[in-house]
């Protein structure tokens, strides 16, 4: 379970908690009462759903959230807990008080986590056997060049091969639509997976096996009855265990990689390097630089760092600099006190600063901060206190610091534009995040990784990309780096209707891109640039539409909650619904 997690009060507004769930990444919270005992669930399908029907974002989160709450004791299984139907289940202790969160995901977790704890501690061939054997009714194992080097005999039963007949051979020649050599080639894994084999649909996992940091190779894993055999799965796995331990096998330290850095995808010496001394940063209270183009994943680093940093059991608050007007970015940072200014609401406001108090606050694009707010930042970061807009006395916050941006602040702290001692408060630990081109190696993983989650996603079936179109994406620039990377694979998700994605599906602009020097012959072959650019062009306001048309049905209609789904404006998007003749 996830121990002392975010929560809310029933008094606090829905607009504080889609701010808490967007910057935790999180799909619901508990809300408690003065003594933590939990009187409710708020959950963002709730609140987009009361957005929906009008509801305003100052509403206490008390007059919408559940009130039929499911709980769970820390002393009960995990068995006992995927049988409840609640995606997000409060752990309680015997006072009725919230200890923790406990999820779909976590239970799955727990049971991988008990399989690789038993491969680490395994050191005998008759403990191995016991576990092919056993802990699952198919298992096979690959090396990293595809050919099975251990197959269990249920496995061999249910494809009707000897195993003498499939060890030595290459895993696609002896199972029906296998994946597990791709997953050996990324280092992705695919769990819960749907494969047809001998005719049937069968529930797989796949898994990569590295040493040293290295994938040699990956474990499949077959499951004939899907959940109801996942609970004897678990029982099987608690037996072993207690084999294990009667056998007086060293039990290895719990896996210490923080999940948030397992999101940040690639094995390039460039990434790997930057994600080194991110975790080391994140030991420290130390103010953080991130530096790179946009579509590096700054946000994805600052969120990692935070998760493993001192600060990880408080908040983690966001603030696009760029993106908030000169006139609102100081009451939007500090807070503003009642009556302080027109509009201003009753009892006032707290600040990201305040909101973000013994946790971390992300100021994005930093290098688009006004003049003005960048001295108030800077006395705020000296003083370790802030003062409301309309307010008197100051307030102090213990707050961890990540600043990002993609411009050159060195260059704009010669011209004057960025203020010489706030760079250098901010400039404390550096990581300059490299773009998508000069880490070549990640892209096949990261297409692969966000194919996958795009189908899942979608409810669509698994779509694989083939060599001569992931080579081409491989060789392209990438000016968008990995946000243009993201966008391109939904789009091929949602466009191509094959499962196989070919060269031919690809924009033209990846398959022959633009260059400045074109002879007439290239004119000839591929056509000229106005006709890419335009190619392109049709295509994001293709995308455009779908997506706000897809927000208007999500949303039942309503103009203000597709608008805030978009992260848009509400005047943008009646722009785009005239631009496009929606009505």
């Amino acid at each position: 379970m996830t121990r002392e997690p975010v929560t809310l009060f029933a008094d606090q507004t829905l607009r504080e908690a889609i701010s808490l769930l967007n910057s935790r990444k999180i799909d619901g919270l508990p809300v408690i009462s003065t003594d933590r005992h939990v009187i409710g669930m708020l959950t963002k399908s709730g609140l987009m759903n009361s957005f929906a029907e009008g509801i305003s974002p100052d509403t206490p989160v008390a007059d919408v959230m559940n009130t039929s709450v499911l709980t769970i004791g820390p002393d009960e299984s995990i068995s006992d807990a995927w049988k409840m139907p609640a995606e997000r289940l409060p752990v309680t202790d015997s006072e009725g008080s919230l200890i923790g969160i406990l999820t779909r995901t976590d239970i799955l977790h727990s049971y991988f986590y008990c399989l690789a704890q038993l491969q680490e501690t395994i050191h005998t061939a008759e403990t191995l056997s016991i576990i092919l054997e056993s802990a699952y009714e198919g298992i096979a194992v690959i090396d990293a060049s595809g050919t099975i080097r251990e197959i269990n005999k249920a496995y061999c039963r249910f494809i009707g091969k000897k195993r003498e007949e499939a060890i030595g051979k290459h895993v696609t020649e002896v199972i029906d639509n296998t994946r597990l050599h791709i997953v050996s080639a990324t280092g992705i894994e695919e769990r819960g997976y749907i494969q047809h084999i001998q005719g049937q649909d069968m529930v797989v996992h796949r898994i990569p096996i590295r040493k040293d940091g290295e994938i040699v190779g990956a474990i499949g894993m077959l499951i004939f009855e899907g959940v109801t055999e996942l609970y004897n799965i678990l029982g099987r796995m608690q037996e072993l265990s207690r084999q294990v331990a009667d056998s007086s096998l060293i039990t290895p330290k719990p896996n210490e990689i923080n999940q948030h850095f397992e999101r940040i995808l690639g094995n390039s010496e460039s990434i790997v390097f930057v994600k080194k001394i991110a975790k080391k940063a994140a030991a420290t209270p130390s103010t953080v630089l991130i530096t790179g183009e946009s579509g590096t994943g700054k946000e994805l680093f600052a969120e990692a760092i935070h998760h493993l940093s001192p600060f990880a059991d408080g908040p983690f608050i966001s603030v696009n600099c760029a993106a908030i007007p000169e006139n609102l970015l100081e009451a939007e940072l500090f807070g503003y006190e009642e009556g302080s200014f027109t509009g201003a609401r009753k009892g006032g406001k707290p600040g990201k600063f305040e909101l973000a108090h013994r946790g971390t606050l992300f100021l994005d694009e930093i290098g688009d901060m006004p003049m003005l707010m960048q001295a108030k930042i800077l006395r705020a970061l000296q003083e370790r206190a802030v003062e409301r807009v309309g307010g008197v006395t100051k307030q102090q916050v213990d707050v961890r610091i990540i600043a990002a941006t993609n411009k050159n602040l060195e260059d704009m702290v010669k011209k004057g534009t960025f203020r010489e001692d706030l760079y250098y408060r901010l400039n404390i630990i550096r990581l300059n995040l490299p773009p998508l081109r000069e880490r070549r190696k990640d892209i096949p993983i990261l297409i692969t990784h966000h194919l996958t989650s795009f189908c899942e996603q979608f409810g669509l079936p698994p779509k694989f990309m083939l060599a001569e179109a992931l080579h081409i994406l491989s060789e392209y620039r990438w000016p968008g780096n990995i946000r243009e990377l993201i966008n391109t694979v939904e789009m091929l998700v949602s466009l191509t209707e094959n499962q196989e994605i070919t060269a031919a599906d690809l924009p033209v602009h990846f398959r022959a891109p633009l260059s400045d020097s074109l002879t007439l012959q290239d004119a000839g072959r591929i056509g000229n640039k106005e006709s890419i650019l335009t190619e392109m062009k049709e295509m994001v306001s293709r995308n455009e539409k779908e997506a706000i048309l897809k927000a208007l049905s999500e949303s039942n209609g309503n103009k203000a909650a597709a608008a805030r789904m978009l992260g848009i404006q509400r005047s943008t998007l009646y722009e785009k619904l005239k631009k496009y003749h929606i009505s």
